[in-house]
């Protein structure tokens, strides 16, 4: 029997994929060559953006005075939830050594890495747990140096709750930057940052496809994978319940390689 669709995408991770791998590749050639103002550049072009790209303290005190007291209380909230299971996390791993023979020693120690780099998106959705995720558990694993970036809006930059909750979880320097731009410039260590030895977070399939590029000369996290929803069916029902349970897990791009 024939499968009939009754809606089809036109496009698909793997149709478009070789104009995205394309199009990362040759930014990222840019930026290396052209360093900050090629990344000032793009930053304009593509995100219509003017204006700093360092922010300053002052932006991020005057983002804090937008956001609003309820909103600042939740954030705060899920930071302290997940800085408290980072926290518990880290004291399971420890360091240790034995003498395996007379004079022969091994051992193990966890030593963090010198710079992260943490990407949030902003652009279709603001992702606020994005930044307490990632900004949070490099801080408590001891990187001593973080840095996050976040696609600007155009007039306004970074959404000042995005801020705030970058802020709070201690990142030392934030971009106002997005995209491929965004992750280069903390792969390369522009802006007199120092060079990410780690790349996290999620974002599009611009974003996704740089971190797969840039994976050796960088460590990143994982390769995103395209939205997926599943259900499980209940045996047994009652009038109050639901036929099934539904769980999506939605990604920020509309088109995302596969990775896993």
């Amino acid at each position: 029997m024939p499968v009939t669709y009754l809606k089809k995408a036109l496009r698909t991770a793997e149709s478009d994929q070789p104009d995205v791998r394309a199009s990362v590749e040759r930014l990222l050639a840019e930026i290396e060559a052209g360093g900050d103002d090629a990344a000032r550049r793009l930053a304009r072009e593509l995100d219509k953006w003017e204006g700093e790209i360092v922010v300053s303290p002052e932006t991020i005190r005057a983002a804090a005075a937008l956001v609003p007291d309820k909103l600042k209380g939740d954030i705060r909230f899920a930071h302290g939830n997940i800085r408290r299971f980072a926290e518990a996390q880290r004291a399971t791993i420890m360091d240790c050594n034995i003498e395996i023979l007379p004079g022969l020693t091994a051992g193990q120690r966890q030593i963090p890495v010198s710079a992260a780099g943490c990407y949030v998106p902003g652009g279709r959705y603001s992702h606020i747990a994005s930044a307490i995720m990632t900004i949070t558990t490099a801080k408590v694993a001891g990187v001593p140096h973080i840095v996050a970036c976040s696609p600007p809006r155009p007039g306004q930059g970074i959404p000042p709750a995005i801020l705030f909750a970058m802020h709070l979880c201690g990142a030392d320097v934030i971009l106002n930057l997005g995209g491929v731009q965004g992750v280069a410039a903390m792969a390369n260590g522009l802006f007199g940052l120092p060079k990410a030895d780690i790349l996290v977070g999620p974002g599009n399939q611009y974003v996704a496809e740089a971190k797969r590029i840039l994976y050796g000369q960088v460590g990143i996290d994982m390769f995103a994978g395209r939205p997926t929803a599943w259900s499980l069916p209940m045996r047994r029902r009652t009038p109050s319940s639901s036929p099934g349970i539904w769980s999506v897990r939605p990604n920020t791009g509309t088109i995302l390689p596969s990775g896993w």
